[in-house]
C-alpha cells in the first residue's frame, strides 16, 4: 500500500509543478531570482512542441469522431487536460533554467530537482558529452557521478575539491562529480570560470 501511496504523491507533487510552472511562463516569472540563466529546455523543446501540436489537432479532431455526447465530452476534457499539462511540461523547462550566482551554481532539472553547488568548492569546469540508457532526471552513475541528463544527455562536468553532499528528490547524495546539461555548454563553462575567478578576486 505504501508504494502506491508514495506513487499517488509523487504524481500529485508533479501535477503542480506543471501548474506552477504554467503559471511562470504566462505571467513571465521564471525562476532565476539572483543569478544568471543557464538554459537546458533545448534538448527536449522541439519533442514537446510536436507532442502539444499533436495534442491541440487530436482535440477537434476527436470532438468531430465521437457520436456520443458524454464520451465526446469526456474525450474533450481528458484532451484538454493532456493538452495543458503538455504545454505546462514544456513550460518547466523554460522557467527553471540552471541559475549561475555569485556564490553557487544552481544546477536544476524542472522544479523540485536542483543541487546548489558552490562556487568555491570547484576545482575544475569542462565539457563532457555522455549518453545514459536510463531516461531518468537524476542519476547516481556506477563511479559517484551525480548526473542531470536532459534527453539522456550530459555534456559539461564540474569537479569538486571534495565530495559534498547535496539533498536531492532521492534522499541525501554525496559526490565530487556533477554532470548535467546546457544548451549552449561553450558559454556556460566560460561564465562560470569567469565567476570562479570573480570570486577568488574579491575573496
Amino acid at each position: 500500500m505504501r508504494p502506491v501511496l508514495r506513487l499517488v504523491r509523487r504524481f500529485c507533487r508533479f501535477e503542480v509543478d506543471l501548474w506552477v510552472s504554467l503559471a511562470r511562463a504566462i505571467t513571465r516569472k521564471p525562476d532565476i531570482a539572483g543569478g544568471t540563466p543557464i538554459r537546458y529546455a533545448g534538448a527536449m523543446s522541439a519533442i514537446l512542441w510536436a507532442f502539444v501540436v499533436v495534442s491541440a489537432v487530436e482535440i477537434p479532431a476527436v470532438h468531430l469522431i465521437i457520436p456520443w455526447a458524454p464520451v465526446r465530452m469526456a474525450a474533450l476534457a481528458l484532451g484538454i487536460w493532456g493538452l495543458l499539462w503538455m504545454l505546462g511540461l514544456l513550460a518547466a523547462h523554460h522557467v527553471y533554467p540552471h541559475v549561475l550566482a555569485p556564490d553557487y551554481l544552481r544546477v536544476r532539472y524542472l522544479r523540485r530537482t536542483e543541487l546548489a553547488v558552490p562556487l568555491s568548492a570547484l576545482r575544475a569546469v569542462r565539457p563532457d558529452m555522455r549518453g545514459y540508457d536510463e531516461s531518468k532526471s537524476l542519476h547516481r552513475t556506477a563511479n559517484g557521478t551525480i548526473a542531470l541528463p536532459v534527453g539522456s544527455s550530459t555534456n559539461i562536468r564540474l569537479e569538486l575539491a571534495a565530495p559534498h553532499t547535496f539533498s536531492t528528490p532521492q534522499g541525501d547524495l554525496t559526490s565530487s562529480t556533477i554532470a548535467f546539461w546546457a544548451d549552449d555548454p561553450h558559454t556556460a563553462i566560460g561564465a562560470i570560470k569567469a565567476a570562479i575567478v570573480k570570486q577568488h578576486s574579491e575573496a
